[in-house]
């Protein structure tokens, strides 16, 4: 681990507006490497060593979501040097420029254009809309976020996701960091999804709230 950072070298100090972090450091049970972050969009790239694994990794962040390239996990440290240098600027310019509009699934399920998604309010509850049906985002295993309402000071946000293999729609919420999975979105069309947004999507940011508030005055007694 010590020659890691001499392996890393020759980044760029800023790819497609993220700004270059070097970290080389233990934590938990991963070798931090490095990140590309921008805190103004929300978006990071992490590089780290599992240590139980021994496996390097690339980690996405976008908002409050993270998922791994797991296509990519490797225990050769050249083939992964390789694999970085080659796609890195690819990944990060992936990830922000996706809009869905290609995607066969996305577009067969009316989610290209869905009026109803793309008239959202900006603002519900004090959450943000940070991600919606206009900027798409593809995860892992089939499924992509359609709609992501925030709250980037109380680290909690409610998303919408469809997943193209089930070919359904369904919910989670993160409170503090914390995801809970919710079904008062599971959905199999865009008709049953609308209904299920205007009878529950208030109040659901609502609760996340509250909870957050409950939480910090329990601390506070």
């Amino acid at each position: 681990m010590d020659n890691l950072e001499e392996d890393f070298k020759n980044l760029k100090d800023e790819i497609c507006g993220l700004k270059l972090n070097r970290i080389f450091k233990e934590t938990d049970n991963t070798y931090e490497l490095f990140s590309y972050n921008d805190e103004t969009s929300h978006q990071k790239v992490r590089i780290y060593l599992h240590s139980e694994t021994d496996e390097y990794r690339i980690e996405i962040g976008f908002g409050l979501n993270k998922f791994c390239l797991t296509e990519l996990f490797t225990d050769n440290l050249d083939t992964f040097k390789a694999v970085l240098y080659n796609n890195l600027e690819k990944i990060i310019k992936s990830v922000s420029d996706f809009s869905g509009s290609q995607n066969f699934f996305l577009r067969e399920k009316g989610l290209i254009n869905w009026q109803y998604g793309c008239n959202l309010p900006p603002v519900l509850e004090g959450f943000e809309l940070f991600i919606s049906p206009n900027n798409i985002l593809e995860i892992t295993n089939g499924s992509f976020v359609i709609i992501d309402y925030c709250d980037f000071n109380i680290n909690s946000d409610l998303v919408i996701y469809y997943n193209i293999f089930r070919d359904d729609f369904g919910g989670e919420v993160r409170i503090n960091g914390t995801p809970t999975v919710i079904y008062d979105f599971d959905a199999d069309n865009l008709n049953e999804l609308e209904g299920k947004l205007q009878l529950n999507l208030n109040k659901r940011l609502s609760d996340i709230r509250l909870s957050i508030e409950n939480s910090i005055n329990k601390h506070d007694t």
